[in-house]
């Protein structure tokens, strides 16, 4: 007869990364009202982005930036557009839903409140292939090349 466990241990629910960059994808984005001491209404509307990272051990993390919807310059909003490549002109539509898939390096800071640390994205960035950047430098090299290649000047007629 199997002899029952005495003794549970309750797993941490809790997982955070270090500081800095980390790759992720756009998992979800929706836009979602906010409480808020800094605004009038005491609310605030924000584009709710949820990032899916994949811990060491192949499991799924999820963390959320929020910027206020605000088309202000300095808003943390349009910075995000401008990070992510997405900015619409002025007149036309930005599809938030087009955001999910997108591969991003997330910038990740941690704080702690109560002994308890969180992890929390302070900026998102599109990130771009290695092997799109790989080939422009090798087409750049190889231009390069053909331009100070003198053995194919002919220099004859001067």
């Amino acid at each position: 007869m199997q002899k029952l466990q005495s003794k549970l241990v309750r797993p941490s629910n809790k997982y955070f990364f270090d500081d800095g960059a980390k790759n992720g994808k756009i998992f979800s984005v929706d836009v979602k009202e906010f409480d808020s001491y800094y605004h009038d209404s005491g609310k605030r509307v924000a584009l709710n982005t949820k990032v899916e990272f994949i811990k060491p051990n192949g499991e799924f993390f999820y963390l959320y930036y929020a910027p206020t919807i605000t088309w202000s310059e300095k808003g943390k909003f349009l910075k995000m557009l401008h990070d992510l490549d997405v900015v619409p002109a002025e007149g036309e539509e930005l599809d938030i839903n087009a955001l999910v898939g997108m591969n991003v390096t997330a910038t990740i800071e941690n704080v702690e409140r109560d002994n308890v640390v969180y992890s929390n994205i302070v900026r998102i960035q599109k990130r771009g292939t290695s092997t799109q950047a790989k080939a422009q430098k090798e087409e750049d090299s190889e231009m390069m090349k053909q331009l100070f290649d003198v053995d194919d000047i002919d220099f004859g007629d001067m």
